[in-house]
């Protein structure tokens, strides 16, 4: 982002965003604390794996537009294919027609509407005008 908000290029910035994602890489598999930091165990929160796939689809967008970087967009693209199939598959209920909090969980969160904005899903997929009815309700 700051790239494109016109600051200049700091020469170890990339190398940082590259060791957080093969520290994302390892991990985005794993439950967490979620972004509220909800008190209990830890769950597979959608918002976070929203933000693991985020995460991924701008590593490879840096390297398409960039491809003197050093980095695997293959792979980076394979782990955000991954994480945007899973979230569509654990944390939607079809039943409800939204996307949870949490996989298996019913509970809504209005996190879940940054699916529009990060460019997960559009404003027109019906599970994102589900999701924003049943948190509008």
């Amino acid at each position: 982002l700051a790239k494109v908000a016109g600051l200049d290029d700091k020469p170890h910035a990339w190398n940082l965003q590259l060791s957080l994602l093969g520290f994302l890489e390892s991990s985005w598999r794993e439950p967490d604390e979620g972004l509220w930091e909800i008190r209990g165990a830890r769950r597979h929160f959608v918002h976070s794996k929203v933000m693991a796939w985020v995460a991924a689809d701008r590593a490879v967008r840096s390297l398409e537009e960039n491809p003197e970087l050093p980095g695997d967009a293959d792979r980076w693209r394979a782990m955000r294919d991954a994480v945007h199939a899973e979230v569509c598959e654990k944390g939607y209920d079809p039943e409800r027609n939204t996307f949870t909090q949490s996989y298996g969980s019913r509970e809504l969160d209005a996190s879940t509407l940054l699916i529009v904005r990060t460019g997960f899903l559009p404003p027109d997929d019906p599970r994102v005008i589900g999701t924003v009815d049943a948190v509008r309700a």
